[in-house]
């Protein structure tokens, strides 16, 4: 009975587990798709959780004190002790200030008037210029926020802090309580990683089957195109859900990451991202005659992809907005609200759902695309 059953399976799907059998072999005999399998994915997550970071830590600051008391003495050892500050410089006058910021030798001033003490003590705001480089629009703003936060708390050493006339608040973050950037990165990065892996694999695809001449064996094999897309996409998603295995694994031990959501969730999410970049790295490899081309189609997808992710910048925040609406055709875009949703705070099926929908279809088209664009090389 088992033997009947394994006859019809190697009748139905020989052909099928045999493309998908050679082109495991294919990929790992061929250089240029082994070298893009693991070992940069790990570098990369080490490299950009790292590097790919808006915490601004080892602040140069510069200080002019004009009214130089025990309390704006105190003011400022709050601020070199905290995390952020390495090293303060004091000046003398404004001119020794703006000099030291134009030559970039600091990346942020302050300038304390000579009624600081006196304001603080009569339960006054006391006023503090925050003098930082707009060439840095983005750190600066950073920058500012945390003398922002420091002085906002700052009581000194002996004293209750004084009432503020301005109206009390209280800061919590929810889902990431230290503002850790690297849990936000690396959530990210649980998409972008696997993505670049598998585009370039899928990619290379049809084009090295093209370079090498062993495009027409395809045409001769008892399989229908859609069987021949199919056995293209099972090798790809096979790595690429192993790189996402690795990368989940590697940021546990490293990173501390949690994982608020349901696992098998974010996975069943994971398969039909990967799927949606293996159908545009399908696309990209049918246009194409040779692998150089091809990766040159995937480096012109996936860095707008990645730009257009909300990885780098809010979507709210791109201009013209016109690029806003192109996002939609973005599968990473939607992978990542999931991808953070579901590691960070435990989004729920609906709106997984919700973002995943966009994702088929994107596939569907992708995958239509490449279908026709390999039956028109048969004709």
């Amino acid at each position: 009975m088992l033997n009947k059953i394994f006859q019809k399976i190697s009748l139905k799907f020989g052909g099928l587990i045999s493309l998908i059998i050679k082109e495991f072999h294919t990929i790992w005999r061929d250089k240029k798709s082994r070298s893009v399998i693991f070992l940069p994915t790990i570098m990369q997550l080490f490299i950009f959780s790292h590097a790919a970071t808006l915490d601004i830590t080892n602040i140069k600051l510069g200080v002019l004190d004009y009214d130089k008391t025990e309390i704006t003495r105190e003011f400022i050892r709050q601020i070199k002790s905290s995390r952020y500050f390495s090293k303060i410089y004091n000046f003398k006058n404004q001119k020794e200030l703006k000099n030291a910021i134009d030559e970039e030798k600091i990346r942020v001033g302050i300038f304390i008037e000579n009624d600081f003490t006196k304001n603080y003590k009569t339960g006054n705001n006391p006023s503090v210029m925050v003098l930082s480089d707009g060439r840095r629009t983005n750190s600066s703003q950073i920058i500012s926020s945390y003398i922002s936060e420091i002085a906002n708390n700052f009581s000194p050493l002996g004293q209750i802090k004084k009432s503020s006339t301005s109206p009390f608040f209280e800061v919590r973050n929810h889902y990431n309580p230290n503002l850790s950037y690297h849990l936000f990165i690396v959530a990210s990065l649980m998409g972008i990683l696997p993505m670049t892996a598998v585009i370039l694999l899928s990619s290379l695809s049809l084009a090295r089957e093209k370079e090498m001449g062993t495009f027409d064996e395809l045409l001769i094999l008892p399989l229908k195109t859609s069987e021949i897309i199919l056995g293209k996409i099972i090798v790809p998603l096979f790595f690429g859900i192993i790189n996402s295995i690795i990368i989940l694994f590697l940021s546990k031990i490293f990173f501390n990451l949690p994982f608020c959501g349901s696992i098998a969730l974010f996975f069943f999410s994971l398969v039909l991202f990967l799927i949606s970049i293996v159908a545009i790295g399908l696309f990209i490899s049918s246009i194409f005659k040779t692998q150089q081309q091809a990766m040159l189609g995937v480096f012109i997808f996936m860095f707008p992809a990645i730009i257009l992710s909300g990885y780098t910048t809010p979507i709210e925040n791109i201009t013209p907005e016109i690029l806003q609406h192109l996002t939609f055709l973005n599968p990473l875009r939607f992978f990542l609200v999931i991808s953070k949703g579901i590691i960070l705070k435990n989004m729920n099926f609906y709106y997984v759902f919700l973002n995943l929908l966009p994702i088929v279809i994107i596939s569907i088209f992708a995958l239509f695309g490449a279908n026709r664009a390999f039956k028109a090389k048969l004709e």
